[in-house]
């Protein structure tokens, strides 16, 4: 009895963690720029300035608009993943995390190669030249990145749904469209919904697609904080942050809400798949509105990989490979670019490491205490919630010079990397591991085991496939992550996505072009590593 509780250990390790290198941070960062803002005139100020208001205008469209079209194009795939057996259909599952772990750098450059002026798509079709740029590039970009998360959590919506109830229901005789309205369509919704907020959340705290797609009149609130910083405006920045995260905590609180939801009950079966009922139409639009996502998605890599040898102009074939590891480019960026992917995969190996450890402790809390999962996954959201131009404006006024200023930098960049990958690492665990019945690991304790013998004996083994996945999303986070990173980042610790903005913003296309390219092989080899070399991974 007097044993102090493992899980309470566990639990306080991690809100340590979120209040060292998010909240303490932050909290003192708002302290001051309000201070220096001039207290609440000074935040009507900023807030009533018009520019501002534009940016709130466009994170609210934009993420609104991205969100409405990801569930129009993305529930049906979902349920043809979900409910539906067909040959192929895990391998599906498995590419479809390849847009969202890209990172959006390489998604808007994807835009730009299909949809710009010398774009791919539009040389052939020159009306689709209306995606490469403003608020249609924009929204093609957010899709493009956030329509497989749709799918796949309208997927799992599909698959937790009760499989007594449908029996049941169709055995009174309800016809096919009646056992979906009163048996898996809610959960399906649920799923799609889940995927709604999680996509207005990223659309409407996009940075790269604005930045790069359509300049200052489609900044959002992520990007003017950007801005405001780069003007020498701190007090501005800092009360526009405030406002940034009284926007986004209601629908990570909701998303949070849907996510718990999904979570199937211990002991309780999920839904069988069902052979294809190919003598429906609905069959037919199904297989049709998933096979065009992954031609999209093909179009998307297959676009980026030309471009960076074939670059537009008058440069040969190959040019932009030698160009990207000239001298001239290394002077540009300060560094060789061997030296950025070696940053790179350095910093997101790191992330992952950070993020796995982590995330296996908050899973073993939730697993032992499901009550807490509501609260912690909000915990691990407040560096989503801060954005990650405040984290890293946090990170770097307060940390920076107790950790001897910027010879450690490389370790801020990577409890950065770590703490954006942690929401997604934890529900890619979170949601396998409470389907699984506690009577094995009850078994276990009664046997002698400790709670944690028990819990890395019995359940983790289980739930490998969501190991896997949670350290993927945390590694290919920190491998393109570009907002957070571009802060804290000085030319020896620059990472590849940095030196495709650095790139392009110095207008060395050709070079800019080859760096993506060379990112999107980095992004496309770790990710087979780990489907091909071990379990496939799935959400």
């Amino acid at each position: 009895m007097r044993r102090p509780s493992l899980e309470l250990s566990l639990l306080l390790a991690i809100l340590a963690f979120v209040g060292l290198f998010a909240v303490l941070p932050s909290g003192v960062l708002f302290a001051s720029t309000l201070e220096s803002a001039g207290g609440l005139a000074g935040v009507e100020a900023v807030v009533g300035n018009p520019v501002n208001q534009r940016a709130l205008a466009n994170s609210l469209t934009q993420g609104g608009v991205s969100a409405a079209l990801a569930v129009g194009v993305g529930y049906l795939p979902g349920v043809f993943l979900g409910r539906y057996a067909w040959p192929g259909r895990s391998v599906v599952r498995s590419v479809l995390l390849v847009p969202f772990l890209l990172p959006s750098v390489i998604v808007v450059l994807g835009v730009l190669d299909l949809f710009g002026p010398a774009g791919l798509a539009t040389r052939a079709v020159p009306g689709l030249g209306l995606f490469g740029s403003g608020l249609p590039g924009i929204v093609a970009a957010n899709l493009l990145y956030n329509v497989p998360i749709v799918m796949l959590l309208t997927a799992t919506g599909c698959e937790v749904a009760s499989v007594e109830l449908e029996e049941t229901a169709a055995s009174l005789g309800g016809a096919p469209s009646r056992v979906y309205w009163d048996t898996w369509a809610r959960p399906s919704w649920v799923g799609a919904a889940a995927g709604a907020l999680l996509t207005f959340v990223f659309s409407a705290l996009s940075f790269a697609p604005p930045l790069l797609l359509c300049g200052v009149r489609c900044y959002t609130v992520e990007a003017q904080v950007w801005s405001l910083e780069f003007l020498l405006q701190p007090a501005s920045a800092g009360v526009l942050s405030l406002v940034l995260i009284g926007l986004f905590l209601a629908p990570t609180l909701a998303y949070l809400f849907l996510v718990r939801r999904l979570r199937g009950s211990p002991g309780v079966r999920v839904s069988r798949s069902r052979a294809v009922p190919w003598k429906h139409p609905i069959a037919w639009a199904m297989a049709a509105t998933t096979g065009l996502v992954l031609l999209c998605e093909a179009a998307l890599l297959a676009a980026v990989l030309y471009r960076s040898a074939a670059p537009s102009g008058l440069a040969g074939f190959g040019s932009s490979w030698t160009e990207l590891f000239s001298s001239a480019t290394a002077g540009r960026l300060g560094i060789s670019v061997a030296g950025t992917a070696g940053n790179t995969l350095l910093f997101a190996a790191g992330a992952a490491v950070v993020t796995l450890l982590v995330g296996i402790g908050g899973s073993f809390v939730t697993s032992r205490h499901p009550g807490t999962s509501l609260p912690l996954g909000l915990v691990l959201f407040i560096p989503l919630l801060l954005s990650p131009v405040v984290l890293a404006l946090s990170l770097a006024s307060f940390w920076r010079p107790i950790l001897g200023g910027e010879a450690n930098v490389w370790l801020l960049i990577v409890l950065s990397q770590s703490m954006l990958a942690l929401p997604l690492a934890l529900q890619s665990l979170e949601i396998p591991l409470a389907g699984l019945a506690r009577s094995v690991s009850e078994s276990a304790e009664a046997l002698g085991a400790t709670r944690w013998g028990a819990f890395v004996d019995t359940k983790l083994p289980r739930v490998r496939g969501g190991l896997v996945t949670a350290s993927l999303f945390a590694f290919a986070v920190g491998l393109g992550e570009f907002t957070a990173t571009y802060f804290l980042v000085t030319p020896p610790f620059t990472t590849l996505p940095v030196a495709v903005y650095d790139l392009t913003d110095a207008r060395l296309f050709p070079a800019a072009d080859a760096a993506a390219g060379l990112l999107l092989l980095l992004s496309l080899a770790v990710y087979a590593a780990i489907v091909f070399g071990g379990r496939r991974v799935e959400l």
